[in-house]
C-alpha cells in the first residue's frame, strides 16, 4: 500500500508537533533553549529520499524554534556510519538523527553492534514500503510465482536492491 501526499505531509506535522512538545517541555528548564542551531544526521546521501524528509522536516523546525536546524549527510558504510553518529551524538537537544528502517538488518549482517535500542525515538515521520516489480510482459503474476521461479532455477536470474544493509 502506498502512501498519500497527505498521509506523509500529517506524519510530518505529527512529527513537528511532536518535537515541539518535548522541546516546550524542556523548556521549562532551560528558558532560553534552543540558544543555538541543532544538527539533524542524515545517514544517507544528499538528494535522496531520506535526506529530502529531513530537509522538510528542519525548514518546519527552524520556523516553529526559531534556530537554524543543519542538515548533515553522514554517508558511508551502508548507512551505519551517518548512524554510529547519531547513536553517539552527545544528548543535549542539540544533535537529533533520521534512523532508518535498515538499522535493523545492520546488526545481523555484521555491519555495527547499533540496534533499534541504542536511540531514543521522538516521532515515526515516515513509512516507505517495499516492493518487487517485474516487466509488465513477465511470466510472473506474483510473488508466487517468481518465488517458484528462483528455486527452480537458482543462481540464473538476476535482481537488484540497495546493496549490503539496504532494504
Amino acid at each position: 500500500m502506498f502512501l498519500s501526499h497527505r498521509t506523509t505531509l500529517t506524519r510530518i506535522a505529527t512529527l513537528v508537533a511532536g518535537v515541539t512538545v518535548s522541546l516546550s517541555t524542556s523548556l521549562a528548564y532551560a528558558q532560553n533553549y534552543p540558544s543555538r542551531p541543532i544538527t539533524m544526521i542524515v545517514p544517507w546521501g544528499a538528494g535522496g529520499g531520506t535526506d529530502a524528509t529531513a530537509r522538510i522536516v528542519g525548514s518546519l523546525l527552524e520556523k516553529e524554534l526559531g534556530q537554524p536546524v543543519n542538515v548533515v549527510n553522514r554517508t558511508g558504510g551502508n548507512g551505519v556510519v551517518g548512524h554510529a553518529a547519531i547513536a553517539s551524538a552527545q544528548p543535549d537537544g542539540y544533535t537529533i538523527g533520521l534512523a532508518t528502517v535498515e538499522i535493523g538488518m545492520m546488526h545481523w549482517q555484521g555491519l555495527t553492534d547499533l540496534t533499534h535500542a541504542s536511540y531514543t525515538p521522538i516521532s515515526l515521520m515516515n513509512a516507505d514500503p517495499a516492493g518487487i516489480q517485474v516487466r509488465a510482459d513477465s511470466p510472473y503474476k506474483n510473488v508466487g510465482d517468481l518465488i517458484a521461479a528462483i528455486k527452480a532455477n537458482p543462481g540464473k536470474l538476476k535482481a537488484s536492491g540497495t546493496g549490503q544493509g539496504g532494504i
